[in-house]
């Protein structure tokens, strides 16, 4: 019989299955529509969209939104299109049935587009491979079921059969799951059954919609089973059963492999490495470089368990135990619990709930660098890898998030021959529903001093508050704990003998208009004013190391002078050119005595001759990234400071042995070096002390040469190491953007201070000017020598709008001397600080808006910890689940779905047996699927 002849006509049961199906049909596609448009996509997909447009949201969750807009639109119009068809007198072919249009195409759809988008978040190997089968699956009947009434080739046919098996499998595995949640659910509804009846208008669409849910597994394993079914008698009668049997084998075998090896995870191999300790006939040395050609395997490892609570998001698996424990009791429930967890161990994280915090830890420790930074984009996509779009917080993953837009940026230089007053005034605009804190960490010259700093909620400055210079430690607490109560306060301190820390909030949300009520949306302005001389003809301006959640673009707003600027990609340049003006010499007076800065020319400089150095070289692991610096830096010492300076290297490593002298100095080479783990500048020093420790040895001067360093994962410690020669800190591919002040207390006490180039280093050294008896040398820098005079200078005019970069020049030589538990003396620097309004390693200027603050900073600043700073140290934000252990091995879900793969070939065998039975010898089968309006429908003969 043909395939074109007409259908028999449905039995009577059969019509009454269709109709009630139909009204199922419509029911659950309208409902869906309302709440995907009415519900979903003016919440979250409109927001999805809009990330998606500036690239913040994967492919992998666009893709999942746009098809549960799609998905059901699609069906509906398929429904539609459907019913016209059948008007039709003479159509070309059967149409789909309703239920191969829900059960083959919009169920598979929805439920991978569903679980994508709610249920999984970062894609596993494994999750991604189980989501590729389903599609590849669901691709497979829709092109069977539209190509049914074509002439197939027999390679189609069997891509059919190997796409339909792994379906069948996924699906019945996926029934395998729902079935833990079927009798919890009909004990629910018959338990409300009371309820619903009475509000059966209200709950009708939520009870279609769980209907369509809960019954769309066993749906899809019956319309599978009947497809795959069909198409393995096709090939059976063309081929032999015992070639469909092999094929089938043959597919679930590597399927199951596949699934099998990327299941294998990989922290397991990370913890092995980083627990084991050097073999016999191994040195510490030798293992740690076994260990490094390992570092690749650790990375991926550590990796995976610190995102396990956003790559396995069942891993604390009690929510069957709850549902059943009412039902069946505690044992029972817990079994039940058990089962459901063997079943599930696909998607299970496989170690404890620890396992977080120990990866981020061993990260620190191997690659000197926190698991945040190191693994940025990963950790940025795992958090982007969510239908939920709030994330608010300016913790460190935040360094390249834009939430705040730099709206309008002005500067305004004043100046006063060689030196001058610049004011950066800066207008933030909000671009996120919720109160958003911006971060800078940047750098000046050592010379330059911060002079204010202010909050305004318009330009007009009138109106803008000002600043209050506080004790470091009050400053921070109490602006820390303003960020808890939302209101506005601004930090700006220093953390190094270079480097600034500005932060503000909150950033008015975007589109509030309460600050004031002008029509206007809220902006933040502030301004930031600094002394600084004259470098080269230019105007040095801040350096931006790092950002947090603030951007800018071409169309931010930037004026220089008053005189319109065009935009760039960089939050400031570098300089500003400066009219021409020789450096001239400047005197202020300060109590105690007079500060002069006297020009130096360049002639003027030299290299240290007959000193005795000390080179202390880091080294972490994160110095493997500098070996080309490094070469530099020790080629030019070589040449020019070892042939007449003693010079003694000392190679620091992670632990607590003494750093290892190097007596080869002269021919060493940095590549020879171990670079491993992670090692504080505080361990460093140490680690040099004892080395010299017993000996006669002292030294002029010391360099520690690292790199940009770690500053979150250094520990807070009140008490510097004691060294007792000028230290210097060489940062080999950039100056690191903050220091604790333990690191910067051994700075200052010595005399010291850093640079990211060692041949500063060396003529700052050796350069001491003199301007005889009664004058002291407090610093070389910038270009300038600042003295202490007992007396003024005649020569010299005084400038007493210079007091605020002299004050902080006489900060700096009192830090030589102070002793930080002496609060009297720090009190004293505290004074001069608060006096010339200025910015130093112990005053930090804050602004507060109301009395109920600075009544806190004022207690804040009465306390004996007033400046004792914290380190910062912000945190990822966590998701909902929490970890809990979970078995690893075996793998009983794989059993679960070979089980499933045997039990097909056995339907298969049986269902071949009953066919040679029935059809007679030389009877020739119809290879074409007959689709009818059925539900399903068997092959015709």
């Amino acid at each position: 019989m043909s395939s074109s002849s007409s259908s028999p006509a449905p039995s009577p049961v059969k019509e009454v299955f269709q109709i009630l199906f139909a009204i199922f049909f419509w029911l659950f596609n309208g409902t869906l529509l309302l709440i995907v448009f009415l519900g979903f996509l003016p919440f979250w997909g409109r927001e999805i969209l809009s990330d998606a447009a500036r690239g913040e949201v994967p492919f992998s969750i666009l893709v999942p939104v746009l098809g549960l807009l799609g998905v059901p639109t699609a069906s509906t119009a398929m429904g539609t299109l459907r019913q016209i068809h059948r008007r039709k007198a003479s159509p070309a072919r059967p149409p789909l049935s309703l239920f191969q249009i829900f059960y083959g195409i919009e169920a598979p759809l929805l439920t991978i587009f569903t679980l994508r988008l709610f249920f999984l978040r970062d894609l596993t190997p494994a999750a991604t491979f189980l989501c590729g089968t389903v599609a590849l699956g669901s691709l497979a009947l829709i092109h069977w079921l539209l190509t049914a009434q074509h002439p197939e080739t027999e390679r189609a046919t069997w891509g059919h059969l190997a796409g339909l098996t792994l379906m069948l499998v996924s699906v019945l595995y996926l029934a395998a799951i729902a079935l833990f949640y079927l009798p919890p659910t009909l004990w629910f509804v018959g338990a409300g059954i009371l309820f619903i009846l009475v509000y059966f208008v209200i709950l009708f669409p939520v009870a279609v919609m769980t209907l369509g849910w809960i019954t769309m597994p066993f749906g899809m394993a019956a319309l599978f089973f009947n497809s795959w079914r069909q198409i393995a008698q096709q090939l059976g009668r063309r081929g032999g059963t015992e070639k469909v049997l092999a094929a089938v084998g043959l597919v679930l075998a590597v399927w199951l492999g596949l699934l099998a090896m990327l299941q294998q995870q990989p922290q397991h191999r990370a913890f092995e490495l980083l627990a084991s300790q050097p073999a016999p006939s191994q040195t510490v040395q030798e293992h740690r470089q076994a260990l490094l050609k390992e570092s690749e395997t650790i990375r991926q490892g550590l990796l995976n368990a610190y995102l396990a609570p956003y790559r396995y998001p069942l891993l604390e698996s009690q929510g069957i135990f709850n549902l059943y424990q009412s039902l069946l009791g505690d044992r029972l429930a817990q079994m039940m619990q058990s089962a459901y967890n063997v079943v599930i161990a696909p998607f299970a994280y496989q170690g404890p709930g620890t396992d977080p915090d120990k990866a981020a830890s061993l990260y620190a420790e191997f690659f000197d660098t926190p698991i945040l930074r190191g693994e940025q984009a990963a950790i940025q996509r795992a958090l982007q890898s969510t239908f939920d779009r709030a994330q608010a917080k300016a913790g460190l993953l935040d360094v390249r998030a834009e939430r705040v837009k730099l709206e309008q940026q002005d500067i305004q230089v004043t100046p006063h021959g060689d030196w001058a007053e610049i004011e950066l005034h800066e207008v933030y605009a909000n671009t996120t529903f919720d109160q958003t804190e911006v971060l800078y960490l940047f750098s000046l010259p050592e010379s330059a001093t911060i002079t204010g700093l202010w909050l305004g909620e318009t330009g007009d400055r009138a109106q803008r508050y000002d600043p209050i210079v506080s004790t470091r430690g009050a400053a921070q607490q109490v602006y820390n704990d303003q960020l808890q109560q939302r209101v506005d306060p601004a930090l700006l301190e220093q953390v190094g003998p270079r480097n600034y820390r500005l932060r503000a909030f909150p950033i008015p949300p975007m589109n509030q208009d309460q600050l004031p009520q002008d029509g206007q949306p809220d902006r933040m302005h502030l301004w930031m004013t600094y002394q600084v001389m004259q470098q080269a003809g230019q105007w040095p301006l801040p350096q931006l190391h790092e950002q947090r959640n603030i951007f800018w673009r071409n169309s931010t707003r930037r004026t220089l002078n008053g005189v319109s600027q065009r935009g760039h990609k960089q939050w400031l340049p570098a300089s500003l050119p400066a009219e021409p003006m020789a450096p001239m010499a400047h005197q202020t007076q300060l109590p105690g005595g007079y500060l002069l800065a006297n020009p130096i020319d360049e002639t003027a400089y030299t290299l240290p001759t007959g000193q005795h150095l000390a080179l202390i070289l880091d080294g972490s692991y994160s110095m493997k990234a500098h070996q080309r610096e490094l070469k530099a830096t020790f080629a030019w010492l070589q040449e020019a400071i070892l042939p007449n300076n003693p010079t003694d290297l000392f190679l620091t490593q992670i632990g607590s042995d003494p750093a290892t002298p190097v007596t080869e100095v002269q021919t060493f080479q940095p590549e020879e070096a171990l670079f491993y783990g992670r090692i504080q500048p505080s361990q460093m020093l140490r680690q040099f002390n004892q080395a010299i420790a017993g000996t006669s040895k002292s030294y002029d001067a010391i360099v520690l040469i690292t790199d940009t360093g770690s500053y979150e994962l250094t520990e807070d410690s009140d008490d510097p190491v004691a060294i007792t020669a000028p230290l210097w800190l060489v940062h080999v591919g950039g100056l690191q953007p903050a220091y604790d002040d333990a690191t910067l207390e051994a700075i200052q006490r010595t005399g010291g201070s850093v640079s990211t180039q060692v041949q500063e280093v060396m003529t700052r050294i050796a350069t001491q000017p003199s301007l005889g008896p009664g004058t002291s040398l407090l610093n070389v820098v910038d270009g300038y020598a600042w003295f202490l005079s007992q007396r003024p200078d005649p020569q010299v005019p005084i400038t007493p709008d210079l007091d605020p970069m002299a004050a902080r020049q006489w900060v700096a030589q009192v830090s030589e001397s102070v002793q930080p538990e002496e609060l009297a003396q720090l009190d004293a620097i505290h004074a001069l600080a608060q006096q010339n309004q200025i910015v130093t390693p112990y005053s930090s200027m804050l602004v507060l808006v109301n009395a109920d603050q600075k009544r806190q900073l004022q207690a804040a600043e009465d306390r004996e910890d007033r400046f004792d700073r914290e380190v910062e140290d912000q945190q990822l934000p966590q998701p909902q689940q929490a970890l809990a252990p979970v078995s690893g091995v075996p793998e009983p879900a794989e059993w679960l779905l070979f089980l499933a793969g045997t039990g097909l070939l056995g339907l298969l065998y049986w269902q071949r047996m009953m066919n040679l039975q029935a059809v007679p010898s030389g009877t020739e089968a119809e290879d074409a699927p007959h689709l009818s309006l059925e539900p399903w429908s068997r092959p015709r003969r």
